[in-house]
């Protein structure tokens, strides 16, 4: 290690003072990687014991509302940019920080402060859009486990395959989840339904963040197709439940002629496009059950928001997802249409038969305090080890 760099981790462990972290909150309102970040910085703030500085895009600093005392920086470069990965370190101060945490898995360059990097999934390798992200996006997780001090996995699943991926040493990819939001703590049904939904009684929930392959929105459409024709809510419901889209992917089926047609044709669906936080609450509280049709998928905040309410989850036999269910939810038997159409016939019997007391000591496991604590206490690790430097 150079002199600068072996200054500047010494600085780190001056026991006066607390540890000085910047956390790349460059993605904030950008998909779930953005509610990750929120959530993780909240948490920190509510555990204390941290100086936390956020690093944000120019022109953001007044558009999220960030807990008091944490500090803001910006840098203009795009994130997974060949700018962040060769430039952005060298433009910041590391002199100000002790650790730096980002939550995607692009390390930049030039880092001067031990580091710790978030690896949500490997989707970009798995189901890639593009014939090249599996080559860029290899390379870059390689990168960023072989340099980092410390990398957080969001679910076991995720944890095993970047190990397989990077020949990682034990240990040194831990599991940390994600954290639940808090808006959905208040008593969410009381809470007042979309418009659009008056005069709705029953109605399953999905939600996209986009509407990529591996989300799967033409087979959840399948699937409730053939659910709402074969008859199987009779004797569960009085009516056959809806089926509500919403999330800002949703914005996208009006763009999309096949995706436009194959809605109207499936018929008794309601796409609503993005919603508030305080409707969001209120389609968890109400909708019979949340249905995840993703054949693929790092995490699943939005079954966590649902059980939070005591509101069923109907999903497909994904690793990740299966982490998160009890025994109120329902996972498919296999991956095909007709087994996810089978399950959302179980999901509708499930809520009926249960009441919707949420599970408490589950949800406790990924408070935004109790995930922070553990982040917190993986950042102690990482600056303890730089003792002997």
């Amino acid at each position: 290690m150079d002199a600068q760099s072996s200054q500047l981790a010494q600085a780190a462990l001056d026991p006066q003072r607390n540890a000085r972290i910047l956390v790349d909150a460059r993605k904030l309102g950008d998909g779930g990687i953005g509610v990750y970040v929120e959530n993780l910085l909240r948490g920190l703030a509510e555990v204390g014991g941290l100086e936390l500085t956020a690093l944000v895009k120019p022109g953001a600093e007044g558009r999220f509302l960030l807990p008091q005392g944490v500090k803001l920086v910006t840098d203009p470069s795009p994130c997974y940019s060949l700018d962040e990965l060769l430039f952005l370190g060298r433009r910041i101060d590391w002199t100000s920080y002790d650790l730096f945490h980002t939550p995607h898995y692009v390390l930049p360059y030039g880092v001067r402060v031990p580091s710790v990097v978030t690896v949500h999934d490997l989707i970009h390798i798995e189901e890639p859009e593009k014939f090249f992200y599996p080559i860029v996006a290899r390379a870059l997780i390689r990168s960023a486990v072989s340099r980092a001090d410390a990398v957080l996995a969001v679910s076991n699943s995720t944890r095993l395959a970047v190990e397989a991926l990077t020949g990682a040493s034990s240990g040194k990819v831990q599991h940390v989840p994600n954290a639940i939001a808090p808006f959905l703590r208040r008593a969410s049904s009381t809470l007042e339904l979309p418009v659009a939904l008056a005069g709705i009684s029953s109605f399953f929930l999905a939600l996209f963040s986009n509407l990529k392959p591996h989300k799967a929105l033409g087979d959840l459409l399948d699937a409730y197709a053939r659910f709402k024709e074969s008859g199987a809510w009779r004797g569960a419901a009085a009516v056959c439940p809806k089926l509500v889209l919403a999330g800002y992917g949703t914005e996208l089926i009006e763009q999309s002629q096949s995706l436009s047609r194959r809605v109207a044709e499936v018929g008794d669906v309601v796409v609503l496009g993005p919603v508030s936080e305080e409707s969001l609450a209120a389609l968890y509280a109400r909708a019979s059950a949340l249905v995840v049709p993703s054949r693929l998928e790092g995490f699943c905040l939005p079954a966590l928001e649902a059980q939070a309410v005591g509101t069923p989850v109907v999903c497909r036999p994904v690793g990740a997802i299966k982490e998160l269910v009890t025994e109120r939810d329902v996972v498919a038997d296999s991956m095909s249409v007709e087994a996810l159409s089978e399950a959302l016939s179980r999901g509708l019997r499930s809520s009926a038969e249960h009441g919707r007391a949420p599970i408490r000591a589950h949800l406790e496991l990924y408070s935004p305090a109790r995930v922070a604590e553990r982040v917190k206490a993986v950042y102690a690790e990482v600056l303890s080890k730089r003792r002997g430097v």
